[in-house]
């Protein structure tokens, strides 16, 4: 073998050996980096000639990672975060709600049907009878308050996808930018795992947002669907807005209105169930309990008597609301809140507790009143009026309960995931300092031949 191949093989050598060495520094400075995916080095033989050796060569310098791992890692980040949002808004449910408090609506039910009772002792009572109204007042004003709630909690959590929605557009902007410039330099011949770390961690930080899917085209592009609508791609990336559709939450594209996004999961997919479905619901809960109220109270109370004015009592007076002209009652709920009937207000000796005419001391209509609370009410499935709002609390502290249980098992399993994820794509200190080790070794040896063939072709000079 010629001096000339010798230098040749060991500078080639050493340049294969640095790079090396250079491979192994960037996964230790990027050991704390939880986007980073280890790198590794492929060394080979460079192509014989002949029967000689022609040295080493740097094949290629491969991206750890495993998308088998990193698809179930985003389902399950999908869930978690689908978890997270959902038990934060509920909890914001459960604050307006105050149960169980002195300030909560079954406090103020049970109030209102025991000064029905009290006035049951004493139905010639005026002070007892402004109590009624006193109480059938703050009742009203709970169920108000609660319902304002409810539509306050939908009001943010429109803008609050709004913001998501912001968010997803520039995820997908970001990953088919990202897309071009891996395509782009991978067709020049160089490596973007850089670039396809911040490519996958804007797809990680994505699915936290929505449902997604993800495959790589034989460009090496990440091809992303957001609920089976095209996300992006190597040449373009589509843009969704919010669209409220018949009080339902809706994920459409820009490009084609009839394009919904199918959401299943993530932050996104719990504000839209919340706002859509579940908050409604409570909310038409809440209302039917307070119809069973006002027609049950009014069935009664327009049977009975009121206290003689003029030395006549009246009948077929509603408590709640007032009658229209046909004789209907008309205005008792009125955007959420129970209205008291105005003549009532005014002159509280029009509240019925008797049920004979002219007989101030009888109270079997305020006593019937007041035994609602024991009545199984078939508008409320055959519930109390209290086991009916029971349920409903119940209803709302199950989904809450099923959240947190949600968190609890999603991030066990995340963490599980993340665990395998770092001893396979995670940089080992230990093992990149022996690389290192191992590398510069090499690297002298290969300086060193160099230097045995300079001292071998000075010896032949002197010889000339």
């Amino acid at each position: 073998m010629g001096l000339g191949r010798i230098f040749d093989i060991s500078v080639r050598t050493m340049s294969v050996y640095q790079r090396a060495i250079d491979v192994s520094s960037q996964n230790i400075s990027n050991a704390n980096n939880p986007d980073y995916s280890r790198q590794k080095v492929v060394l080979t033989s460079e192509i014989t000639q002949g029967d000689k050796g022609t040295g080493v060569k740097l094949q290629d310098v491969l991206r750890i990672r495993d998308n088998m791992l990193d698809s179930q890692l985003r389902k399950y980040q999908s869930t978690l975060s689908d978890a997270n949002r959902r038990s934060e808004i509920l909890k914001q449910v459960e604050s307006i709600i105050s149960e169980p408090s002195e300030n909560g609506l079954s406090t103020y039910i049970t109030e209102f049907f025991n000064a029905w009772d009290e006035l049951t002792t004493n139905p010639n009572s005026v002070q007892l009878r402004l109590n009624i109204i006193q109480k059938a007042q703050r009742m009203s004003e709970r169920f108000k308050e609660t319902m304002d709630g409810f539509s306050e909690i939908q009001y943010s959590l429109q803008s609050d996808a709004s913001v998501k929605v912001e968010q997803i557009n520039s995820y997908l902007k970001s990953i088919n930018e990202l897309n071009g410039r891996i395509y782009e330099s991978e067709s020049r011949g160089l490596k973007a795992s850089e670039l396809k770390d911040q490519r996958d961690s804007l797809i990680d930080k994505l699915s936290g947002l929505v449902n997604i899917t993800v495959q790589m085209n034989e460009n090496g592009a990440a091809v992303v669907t957001v609920g089976g609508v095209q996300g992006a791609d190597l040449n373009s990336h589509n843009q969704f807005e919010l669209k409220i559709v018949n009080g339902q939450m809706r994920l459409v594209s820009k490009l084609d209105s009839n394009a919904a996004a199918i959401v299943n999961a993530g932050e996104f997919f719990a504000i839209s169930d919340l706002y859509s479905n579940k908050i409604p619901s409570y909310k038409i809960s809440y209302e039917n309990l307070a119809t069973s109220i006002v027609n049950n109270v009014n069935n009664l109370h327009k049977q009975g008597f009121s206290l003689m004015q003029a030395g006549v009592s009246e009948t077929g007076i509603p408590f709640f609301g007032q009658l229209d002209a046909s004789g209907n009652v008309v205005n008792a709920i009125d955007d959420g809140k129970i209205r008291i009937n105005p003549a009532i207000l005014n002159n509280p000796k029009f509240i019925a507790a008797s049920n004979t005419a002219n007989n101030d001391g009888n109270g079997l209509i305020a006593n019937m009143i007041a035994r609602l609370t024991d009545s199984k009410l078939p508008e409320l499935n055959d519930q109390t009026l209290i086991e009916n709002y029971i349920s409903i609390l119940n209803n709302i502290g199950i989904e809450k309960v099923l959240s947190d249980n949600r968190i609890e098992s999603s991030e066990m399993v995340i963490q599980q995931l993340q665990t395998q994820k770092m001893s396979y794509s995670g940089v080992s200190i230990e093992e990149e300092m022996t690389n290192i080790l191992k590398y510069q070794r090499s690297f002298d040896a290969a300086a060193k031949l160099i230097k045995v063939a300079d001292e071998l072709l000075e010896t032949i000079l002197n010889m000339v």
